[in-house]
């Protein structure tokens, strides 16, 4: 192996209880009547509090619905602040693959975060390897990806646990997708950010689940609509920072398994395609670059120093050129 290549490059207030009236009007609240206004989510109101409350007191599994740019990841990070400051350990399940908070792109992350430090500091415990920067084509590998990284949050003992989803919430395939992910998730509570009714379709079949309490929340003023290239800037960045000090590994395969398709079209230039090095249970070790693939060969870029415990690997659908520029790649040019 070679070392030192670069890659150039106001909430509402949840119903616990029973209440009166028809069974949609008790499971989920009007925007008028569910909040009240406040300018930042950096305020908690009373409402906030109750839903803290039943955070730190009952724990539970809180994920959070909303086109892109809303604030949702926003709203968890103040969540863990306050959550942590109660003395309770947080888990955050970031599932957004292109924008996510606390792991590279392409990939899902569950965070644990300690009430022994101040601020809280972010410790991934697992990663899943999706190689892709959104769920569209790869809705299976994601649901399941989830559903794993949420097992182990809860065998880990950690009582609070935030679900971070991406913004794909409107037309069929988004509504049957979140829909499917809630039957296998199983939140316990279902935070709503919508600046008008673009959720509807999704909370009315919500509001029939006798297992799940929705919370419609407010859009902040202060949040701002990124462009379509201000979030592949950010994505480029993170690559950027990830894949430095980066170590040649060739990898034989009579060694490891691959876990899914394999490109098999020779005449295809797949080089800076991205790899989920994962364990022999599946978990994301790090994330390579394709470098040159033989029969019984192949050769990766990574920071990791070693894969002595690499077992499996899996194919993503996107490359990078030297300076973390993305292409996509569907399996289909394979």
């Amino acid at each position: 192996m070679s070392v030192g290549a670069n890659l150039v490059f106001a909430l509402p207030r949840v119903p616990l209880g029973r209440s009166q009236g028809s069974p949609l009007q008790r499971r989920t609240q009007t925007t008028e009547n569910c909040y009240k206004k406040d300018d930042s989510l950096e305020k908690p109101v009373h409402d906030f509090r109750f839903l803290l409350q039943t955070m730190t007191e009952q724990g539970g599994k809180f994920l959070v619905l909303g086109r892109t740019d809303v604030g949702k990841s926003t709203l968890l990070q103040n969540f863990v602040r306050l959550v942590t400051a109660h003395k309770k350990s947080v888990a955050v399940l970031d599932a957004d693959l292109g924008q996510s908070t606390h792991g590279l792109p392409t990939t899902l992350n569950l965070i644990r975060f300690s009430p022994d430090t101040e601020p809280p500091e972010p410790e991934c415990v697992a990663r899943i390897f999706v190689g892709a920067t959104s769920p569209v084509g790869h809705l299976l590998p994601t649901l399941v990806g989830c559903r794993r990284l949420l097992d182990r949050a809860q065998q880990l003992g950690i009582p609070v646990t935030l679900i971070d989803t991406t913004g794909l919430v409107e037309g069929p395939l988004a509504v049957e997708f979140k829909l499917h992910k809630i039957d296998l998730l199983q939140p316990t509570h279902l935070l709503a950010l919508a600046r008008a009714h673009e959720l509807d379709p999704l909370l009315r079949a919500c509001a029939r689940r006798a297992d799940l309490h929705i919370c419609r929340l407010p859009v902040a003023t202060a949040v701002r609509e990124r462009s379509a290239e201000e979030r592949r800037a950010n994505r480029q960045e993170k690559y950027q920072r990830y894949f430095t000090n980066l170590v040649r590994h060739r990898l034989r395969l009579d060694r490891v398994g691959i876990w899914g398709r394999v490109p098999q079209r020779v005449d295809r230039n797949l080089a800076g395609l991205l790899i989920g090095l994962n364990d022999e249970q599946g978990f994301c070790l790090g994330v390579g670059l394709l470098q040159n693939r033989t029969s019984d060969t192949i050769e990766v870029l990574t920071p990791l120093v070693t894969v002595k415990e690499v077992k499996l690997l899996r194919f993503g659908s996107v490359a990078l050129d030297r300076d973390g520029t993305e292409h996509l790649v569907s399996p289909r040019e394979w």
